[in-house]
């Protein structure tokens, strides 16, 4: 349950906000007439805060946020700024805005700070003839399965690092190897870029995560998605909407007695299902992958979570918010350095 802040009371009336992210809910207990007043001028009062202010993004705006270097880290295109949803969603500055990397960097530049630690930064007044609310998404579009069957494929530097280097240090087969490269539809790009493709639980395909490795297992620059490039080839709607899934979440169908284990990175899931094969092993391809709408297709099986070291609190946030599973978090990584996973141990 998000905590709640009490915003004004009486002998009547109680109006608490809940502090979690936008939409923001108020939550009335009274017996008297004046809530509705009450909770139209609070509401005011609220969007003249961080509220009013939203990261950009494609659903607010219709077009894909413009991102810049991120002046903490200073990698390209990962700031994604804040916009006036008051103002037709004009920016605040460009170093008010949150960088991709939370984890390695962690900038997060709110327009509250940007303002207080501005003086000569006037907020600009609401304009009641721009107020710009959010677009209703599109509704879920699943990506053509005959992609998966192409890009279907061994030859990508991944996959050789992980039959060759991984292969001979944990003494696994070639044939659990295999097994994996099926169960999870490991698939390659032209370049030899691996495919990571996110399967949903009823065989529907949502996504294909790309990403860039050396032959000796460490990430690379390069990391996108299957669906950019197929957009601007015009095989995909101009309004087709990204919805994640749990990646392997297909195969809880398969193994439906297997305990499920979550990691963030789907190169750590793929490691650890060939030297534990015992367990179901899924990745959230990201630190904030658990929403509730994800993880739902988890209820009712037994699962337990590994964060990488530094996102143990986060990870126990984000499962309080969920119903119906039976879960653990571990906290086995957090004395080690940050961003740190079981991979890295199992390699070290």
């Amino acid at each position: 349950m998000p905590q709640r802040k009490l915003l004004w009371h009486s002998d009547r009336e109680k109006i608490f906000v809940r502090l979690s992210e936008p939409p923001i809910y108020i939550e009335v207990l009274t017996d008297g007439r004046e809530s509705a007043n009450k909770i139209i001028k609070i509401t005011k009062e609220i969007m003249n805060t961080d509220y009013r202010y939203q990261l950009e993004s494609k659903r607010l705006t219709g077009h894909q946020p413009v991102k810049l270097t991120c002046p903490h880290c200073g990698k390209k295109k990962c700031l994604v700024r804040y916009v006036d949803t008051r103002n037709s969603f004009r920016y605040v500055a460009d170093s008010v805005g949150k960088c991709d990397h939370q984890h390695s960097c962690g900038y997060h530049y709110k327009p509250s700070e940007y303002y207080r630690d501005n003086q000569w930064a006037t907020e600009p007044a609401v304009n009641p003839d721009s107020h710009c609310q959010p677009r209703p998404l599109p509704p879920f579009q699943p990506l053509p399965p005959q992609f998966v069957e192409r890009s279907h494929s061994p030859h990508s530097v991944f996959w050789q690092w992980l039959t060759g280097d991984v292969a001979q240090r944990l003494d696994i087969s070639l044939q659990r190897l295999l097994q994996i490269y099926n169960d999870y539809r490991i698939g390659a790009t032209r370049k030899g870029n691996v495919i990571f493709w996110q399967i949903g639980k009823d065989g529907l395909v949502h996504a294909g995560h790309i990403m860039q490795y050396g032959i000796d297992g460490h990430r690379r620059g390069f990391q996108g998605w299957t669906h950019i490039p197929l957009m601007r080839a015009g095989l995909l709607p101009p309004d087709w909407q990204l919805y994640q899934c749990l990646y392997g979440e297909h195969l809880l169908t398969k193994y439906p007695e297997a305990h499920v284990c979550i990691v963030e990175s789907e190169k750590t899931a793929l490691v650890m299902a060939a030297y534990q094969p015992q367990h179901l092993w899924l990745a959230t391809a990201g630190s904030s992958g658990l929403s509730p709408e994800r993880v739902g297709c988890l209820a009712g099986r037994r699962v337990t979570l590994f964060p990488d070291s530094g996102c143990y609190e986060k990870w126990c946030r984000q499962m309080a918010s969920t119903s119906g599973i039976d879960y653990n978090v571990s906290s086995s990584l957090e004395g080690y350095p940050p961003n740190t996973d079981l991979c890295d141990l199992l390699l070290k």
